[in-house]
């Protein structure tokens, strides 16, 4: 049995074994010894303590797994043993150092917090491809003004989604190089000498008449003044993102607002004085719950943008520190969410008319006493019980019919001859559905009467879908046979299903209305100078 111990490690916390713990402790030790005397010593410790952590971090998989000996060899042997770092620092000035090959690691892209004018982004994209940072700079600025504002979209996105490099470790590991003890102090000499260069080249520039000093001064002024002015336009662009996201945000919002106001309650006025409510209408159309999804991923496509670009305008001004790669791929996932459930929903609803059926139906017509058969409708009896209040689309309209909300349609209505040498009347009903099962029972939802009365054959203006029922592109086409040597009078009522009916005389369907018509050899012809005696 061993005895574990609990440490903490630049701030994380772990349980470790008593022979882990004591070689861990001999490590950092030496470490301690080794650096402690060096002016940048403690920085050094701080970030290879980060490391350290980072690494065991890893091989427990944060949870609460106890640190084994073994994790611990594993963590020095990626960070270097201590004779390996002390005996380099212990080498003669003069020694010539020999190149050693850096193992292999896999390169991460961060942003530059170091080297930025702006987000760091090209910085960080320029160590990530090994591509000088001008080059990259240049392109995005064009690419701003050739695409429209594309490529400025594009760097925000790359701003927020792309975490930025704060330890050594990171900025190692953009880098392509291994965080080893030997690298995290190289890096660390490396800027604490380049930030005393800095401040030596200015010193002496100032304290000093030399014109290259000079000029190096006059660059650096020139820098400064580049970055401020950057920084103001910055927050010019901050500020224009944050305003025109929150104007497109409250736009927006009441734009959902009202429309689904108006969608699932507002009256939809057309010509005529007619007019109809929305949510009848849609509700009529798409499946139940379809509507609902769709507004909510609108709302998601539309608002996330937005809410990205205000995040985006208020980092720009306040430069505050957030999780950019959590809150970048998260929005976007949920963006992505939403656009694959609108398309799915969409292709779904279209689905809904993939397939075509129909049906057909004969009917014997009674009319062998009589050589002429009246046509007519009931118009005047649906006009007084459909509401004044409908939308029509062609030959269907939506309605309230004795204060029902109703799908109904004109059926189309023709003549042709007939070859049994008797009146009949074919019906054909037609609808769409996800699959021909589906058709067929949408063709069961159509509602159709006629009737007849000695020679009067009376046919209902409107068919109905049933309660509840959907639009589906149902029709009805009626084709009256009438047999050679008879006769069909077409009152006023049929000018709302007559559909071109041939004729000899070439008539338009409206002028054949109120006329007798007789079907001979060659067709359907008027029958001239005849007084017509209208049924009632």
């Amino acid at each position: 049995m061993k005895k574990t111990f609990t440490i903490n490690i630049n701030g994380s916390v772990f349980h470790i074994d008593d022979d882990a713990f004591d070689k861990l402790q001999r490590y950092l030790h030496m470490l301690n010894q080794h650096f402690s005397v060096a002016v940048e010593g403690q920085e050094i410790l701080q970030d290879i303590e980060a490391r350290i952590a980072e690494l065991l971090i890893e091989r427990t998989n944060n949870k609460l797994e106890v640190v084994t000996d073994a994790m611990v060899e594993e963590v020095i042997d990626r960070m270097g043993k201590p004779e390996d770092f002390m005996d380099q620092a212990e080498e003669e000035p003069s020694a010539k150092p020999q190149p050693e090959a850096e193992p292999k690691i896999r390169q991460r892209l961060y942003r530059d917090g170091d080297s930025r004018v702006i987000g760091g982004v090209c910085s960080g994209m320029s160590a990530y491809f090994n591509l000088d940072v001008v080059i990259l700079r240049i392109l995005f600025v064009v690419a701003i003004f050739i695409s429209f504002g594309t490529g400025l979209v594009a760097y925000l996105v790359l701003w927020i989604a792309v975490p930025k490099a704060k330890t050594t470790a990171q900025k190692l590991e953009m880098k392509g190089k291994e965080a080893t003890v030997s690298n995290i102090e190289k890096t660390i000499k490396e800027e604490v000498n380049e930030v005393s260069e800095n401040y030596n080249r200015y010193k002496n520039s100032a304290s000093t008449g030399d014109a290259g000093l000079r000029r190096e001064r006059f660059g650096d002024v020139v820098t400064s003044v580049f970055k401020v002015v950057l920084r103001v336009l910055v927050l010019v662009l901050g500020a224009a993102l944050v305003i025109g996201a929150i104007v497109g945000l409250i736009s927006f919002v009441a734009t959902m607002a009202v429309g689904n106001s108006f969608l699932n309650g507002g009256i939809w006025h057309i010509g005529g004085g007619h007019d109809i409510e929305m949510g009848t209408l849609i509700n009529n159309f798409v499946s139940p719950g379809s509507y609902t999804i769709l507004m909510i991923t609108i709302g998601l496509l539309v608002g996330i943008p937005i809410l990205l670009i205000l995040f985006a305008g208020t980092k720009l001004i306040f430069r505050y520190k957030t999780n950019n790669k959590l809150i970048g791929l998260g929005a976007f996932g949920v963006w992505l969410v939403a656009l694959v459930v609108m398309i799915v929903v969409g292709v779904n609803q279209a689905g809904n008319f993939a397939k075509q059926t129909s049906q057909t139906i004969t009917q014997k017509v009674d009319c062998t006493s009589f050589k002429t058969l009246y046509l007519e409708t009931s118009e005047d009896l649906y006009e007084s019980l459909i509401d004044h209040r409908n939308i029509s689309f062609n030959r269907m309209k939506v309605a309230q019919v004795n204060g029902k909300d109703k799908v109904l349609g004109h059926p189309s209505f023709t003549i042709e001859k007939s070859t049994s040498g008797e009146y009949s009347l074919l019906i054909k009903k037609r609808s769409r559905g996800n699959n021909t099962s589906e058709a067929q029972n949408n063709i069961e939802q159509i509602e159709y009467n006629f009737s007849q009365k000695d020679s009067t054959l009376r046919l209902d203006p409107y068919y109905f879908l049933k309660d509840n029922a959907k639009w589906r592109d149902q029709e009805i086409t009626m084709i009256l046979k009438v047999p050679e040597g008879k006769s069909v009078y077409l009152s006023k009522s049929m000018g709302s299903i007559v559909d071109d009916i041939s004729n000899t005389e070439n008539m338009w369907d409206g002028d054949m209305l109120d006329k007798v018509w007789t079907m001979k050899a060659e067709g359907l012809s008027l029958k001239k100078d005849v007084p017509v005696l209208i049924k009632k």
